[in-house]
């Protein structure tokens, strides 16, 4: 299944055996060519109206059918983290809208990323269409997917989403090299990075040095009992305010591991059953544990913190919550103005 561009002239392009014959049917019309010296075809389609599903037929030395093929309108989405972010970091808050997924004219895909100091690829990996529904629509962009609502809302024809998007790259990385060749440092870049000896040196410095970076032991899990143990008296520990960042309350310049803990009291109600906490966004990475059990982690600061706790786990009185904080550079801690909660959804 795809999206095609409606009232456009449409190229349909490939690879075959030199001097290999080859016919495009498309909408009751064939289209004939043959494969250059290095074995490049390609077929102009005449335009056509918003509609479908069609099906495309390719015969050359092998036949290829391609069905439930729709002509639309095609968008190209691509940026940094914010047009990568998929809808499945965001369900809570989006729950509605994930359900009524249920419009088999909007489809998404993802460009498989790869890079290639050397040069651009003619050939990615393969990768596929998704249509929105309630599962599918979990893995598109979460700002493609509502911009496309709206589209189809006001056009009533087959939105298409083509998402190249890679979170934290330069504009460089997009940038074709005629369009850095003003830029000489970059342009030197450029043929340096050509010289696979160079980047493999690359490479293995920096293996070598992540191997050897000192790691500093974490006296919370070295201690016995462990930090996170119930049995663990705390002696000299600091209070601080959660949401929030330490550095703005009195820790300055501190990167590394931070521990929090905190007792609640649970009700008789919620005791014995699986649970939600949520811990809205933690800069970077944290370990949540419950009562001495490790109960979830994420390993960066973007997701949402939402973590199912088994039953069993809390109790009713009294419950030690834990939370082990890693932060590698700036504010660490607790993003403010997010959700902090627990719940069964009763109580």
């Amino acid at each position: 299944s795809m999206v095609l561009q409606r009232d456009s002239k449409l190229k349909i392009w490939g690879w075959a055996k030199p001097g290999e014959k080859i016919v495009v049917s498309f909408l009751q019309k064939k289209y004939r060519t043959a494969a250059s010296e290095t074995g490049d075809w390609s077929v102009i389609l005449s335009p056509a109206k918003a509609g479908g599903p069609y099906t495309m037929s390719i015969d050359a030395s092998n036949h290829i059918v391609l069905k439930d093929i729709l002509l639309g309108d095609v968008w190209f989405c691509s940026g940094q983290s914010n047009m990568v972010h998929q809808l499945n970091l965001h369900k809570e808050r989006y729950e509605k809208d994930i359900a009524a997924a249920s419009n088999s004219m909007i489809r998404h895909f993802w460009i498989p990323t790869v890079s290639d100091p050397r040069a651009p690829r003619k050939d990615l990996p393969a990768g596929s269409w998704k249509s929105a529904n309630p599962t599918d629509v979990l893995q598109f962009s979460a700002v493609a997917y509502f911009f496309a609502c709206k589209i189809y809302d006001q056009y009533k024809v087959p939105v298409g989403l083509i998402n190249a998007s890679v979170g934290g790259s330069p504009i460089e990385a997009w940038t074709s090299e005629d369009g850095l060749r003003s830029f000489p440092e970059i342009s030197n870049s450029i043929k340096r990075n050509r010289d696979s000896g160079y980047i493999a040196d690359i490479n293995r410095k920096a293996s070598e040095m992540l191997a050897t970076a000192p790691k500093p032991a974490d006296k919370g899990l070295l201690s016995k009992p462990a930090w996170y143990d119930p049995a663990y008296i705390p002696k000299g520990w600091r209070k601080i305010t959660v949401p929030g960042y330490w550095e703005d309350q009195g820790a300055a310049d501190l990167n590394g591991i931070v521990w929090y803990r905190k007792e609640i009291n649970v009700a008789a109600s919620m005791a014995g059953m699986p649970v939600k906490v949520a811990l809205g966004r933690i800069v970077d990475a944290d370990a949540l544990y419950i009562n001495g059990r490790q109960v979830g982690n994420t390993t960066y600061q973007y997701p949402q913190r939402r973590y199912m706790v088994p039953a069993g786990v809390l109790r009713e009185g009294k419950n030690l919550l834990v939370v082990r904080v890693t932060n590698n550079s700036e504010k660490g801690g607790f993003v403010p103005d997010k959700p902090y909660y627990i719940s069964n959804n009763s109580d």
